[in-house]
């Protein structure tokens, strides 16, 4: 009976599932704009982990993005994520940004960790050159390539984001604590080069924890 459950339980009822196929064991869902995500269980992976393991893939049209997930009783555990993906799908991941993006990107995230006590990210995420646009009021702002990097330094995750013609010209930088504390704040050159993000340079943004 178990086995027979449908994809649908595991996709809930979001206003970005465009329709769903399979079971939660070896399913698909369509998202809003044109990606879908299959994923297929892992059963050795679930049992040696104590949780839900599958491997996924997003494909769509600028979107080809394939990685494992876990997800147990606190926490989502993503690893070995990497490929091309639609900027799109932030809305997806952060529905509340107050702005969306027109760019793809080449995605290597080697592990993230949400929930638990152990939260934190390691991996690189390069953007083709774009815009991003405020969700409510404002205009498109264009975009260089942009490089933000995520690097798990003793109990914090520090991450960056930077042109990537020039790396050592910071636009943002954050930190993630194991608990699940974001603080990110914006250089004078990321708040000029990136007004849709709606914070004045120096002026941290701070959740959770």
């Amino acid at each position: 009976m178990v086995a027979t459950i449908p994809a649908g339980v595991a996709a809930g009822n979001r206003p970005w599932v465009a329709g769903t196929s399979g079971t939660i064991w070896n399913g698909e869902v369509g998202v809003t704009g044109g990606n879908v995500v299959k994923w297929r269980w892992s059963p050795l992976r679930s049992l040696t982990s104590l949780g839900y393991a599958a491997d996924f893939r997003v494909t769509g049209t600028d979107t080809d993005l394939g990685g494992r997930v876990l997800a147990g009783f606190t926490s989502k555990v993503f690893d070995k994520v990497s490929g091309s993906a639609d900027m799109a799908l932030l809305t997806l991941l952060q529905p509340n940004l107050p702005f969306t993006c027109q760019m793809t990107a080449q995605v290597e995230i080697e592990r993230a960790e949400f929930g638990g006590s152990g939260q934190m990210m390691k991996g690189t995420v390069v953007t083709d050159p774009g815009s991003c646009a405020p969700r409510l009021v404002g205009g498109a702002t264009q975009l260089p390539s942009l490089v933000m990097t995520a690097e798990k330094i003793g109990t914090e995750t520090r991450i960056r984001l930077a042109p990537a013609a020039q790396r050592r010209k910071v636009l943002l930088n954050g930190t993630l604590s194991e608990s699940g504390a974001l603080v990110v704040s914006l250089t004078p050159e990321g708040a000029e080069m990136m007004p849709f993000i709606g914070l004045r340079a120096g002026v941290p943004f701070k959740r959770g924890g």
